[in-house]
């Protein structure tokens, strides 16, 4: 979720860190990639953009208000032959949609607006967008309703499909726009198949994309995906990267659950839009901005936390979790006091059981006497932010947030550990079983 009076968290920060692994960056992007296949820049073809931008913005839900203002921040900025901006974007009439600006899932290539239309959109006027509408979608759409069901993982890999073919660049980003929770269900948990709300909450149809459903909805596109971001809740989690680990070069998102109003779309479009950047520059960009506008604007906010992670190094962080795992599950009973401390001091999120996973690690180091623990916790942290890590930049404030260090973990206590958490990636033989087996051996 984004912060919408869904959680009592009251904001963001005053200052942030950044920490880095790997890569630099400088004003306007252009991070020194240090040889990492994830930040090389694709080669340019004449006469084709930069960058396509593909926004799914799903706003059937008490998110809507907060779609017109980052739609007309898009506006501000708009495409042009170095930058394609497209956007699915729906609104609904549902108990707490808003007042929609039109009743439709349509789809739109955003051109550059006048201020007076930048306004305007913000304000709930979106006729100014008709010059810039496309025709609705042929697949998973309604022509009654006009409508799509956007919490189903078949309309966003329409979309995706579509646009990528349509809309040739080369870099590609997608942007999933909406609530998230992480992997963690929230909706049909007893039901026969579990449901895992990655994000995209639908209150019209009372869907949601799943976690495990988020390589299907990125395969077989037209190029591939060079930055996936989430602007929603509580993304930025081991459980997501690693599910998503094959379906994009890197992974933008938030451990805490940002404001509504989410990222500042037209300060890094601008960015995008008027310099050559490679994506790990273009991720940089996108949660830099976002930190910077919370510190010199809402300084008494305390949840922002970003990160950028190289999707490419996911297995190598699943395979020390997995030794981890086991190792803590050989001291679940000597150490079952020192590992309840830890699990009870780590930094913490929206969810109390979403843990920075870096954090929880070092207080086991830090406090055990088992010299195999130790080296596990260290070939951990190695995996994670050493120079050839998955985090590549992970950011935060000066509240609440100093020990994000950009990936979070589920570390609940043992009475509720949910056993739908077997059905991830991250669960399955080849990643980090051991780590869902300690999960489960918890003694206290």
């Amino acid at each position: 979720m984004k912060l919408r009076n869904l959680l009592s968290c009251a904001g963001l920060i005053g200052l942030f860190a950044l920490s880095l692994s790997g890569c630099t960056t400088g004003g306007g992007g252009s991070p020194v990639s240090g040889g990492r296949g994830a930040c090389v820049l694709n080669p340019h073809l004449s006469g084709r953009a930069r960058w396509t931008v593909l926004l799914y913005i799903n706003a059937a839900n008490n998110l809507q208000p907060d779609s017109l203002l980052n739609v007309a921040q898009m506006a501000s900025v708009g495409s042009d032959a170095n930058l394609n901006i497209i956007v699915q974007w729906k609104q609904a009439n549902c108990a707490d949609c808003g007042t929609p600006s039109f009743q439709a899932t349509k789809r739109f290539r955003i051109t550059q607006h006048t201020t007076a239309e930048v306004n305007s959109i913000a304000a709930g006027d979106t006729s100014s967008l008709s010059r810039d509408e496309l025709a609705p979608p042929v697949n998973l759409y309604n022509p009654a309703t006009k409508q799509s069901d956007m919490g189903d993982w078949r309309v966003l890999r329409d979309f995706m499909s579509w646009g990528s073919a349509n809309y040739p660049a080369d870099h590609l980003m997608a942007l999933m726009w909406d609530h998230g929770a992480g992997w963690r269900p929230t909706r049909g948990v007893a039901a026969a198949r579990p449901i895992y709300r990655g994000f995209s909450e639908d209150n019209e149809t009372n869907n949601e994309v799943e976690t495990w459903e988020i390589p299907g909805a990125l395969a077989g596109l037209a190029q591939p995906v060079d930055v996936l971001a989430f602007d929603c809740s509580l993304m930025q989690m081991t459980e997501v990267a690693y599910e998503a680990r094959n379906s994009a070069r890197v992974l933008v998102g938030s451990e805490e659950s940002p404001p509504g109003a989410g990222y500042r779309y037209d300060q890094w479009l601008a960015l995008l839009k008027s310099s050559v950047v490679d994506p790990c520059a273009a991720g940089s960009d996108l949660q830099t901005t976002f930190v910077n506008y919370y510190v010199a604007n809402r300084p008494d906010f305390h949840n922002i936390t970003q990160s950028l992670i190289d999707l490419s190094k996911m297995q190598g962080v699943a395979s020390a979790l997995n030794t981890f795992g086991r190792e803590l599950q050989r001291v679940k009973t000597s150490e079952a006091t020192q590992i309840m401390n830890a699990r009870d001091s780590a930094q913490h999120y929206g969810y109390p059981d979403n843990k920075d996973l870096l954090h929880f690690a070092t207080l086991i180091g830090n406090g055990t006497g088992s010299a195999s623990l130790k080296q596990a916790v260290n070939a951990l942290q190695t995996a994670l932010t050493g120079a050839n890590g998955a985090v590549l930049t992970s950011l935060h404030g000066n509240i609440g947030q100093a020990n994000s260090n950009g990936l979070a973990i589920y570390v609940p206590a043992p009475a509720s550990f949910l056993n739908a958490y077997s059905e991830l990636a991250l669960s399955k033989p080849g990643a980090a079983p051991a780590w869902m087996a300690f999960l489960q051996a918890q003694t206290q």
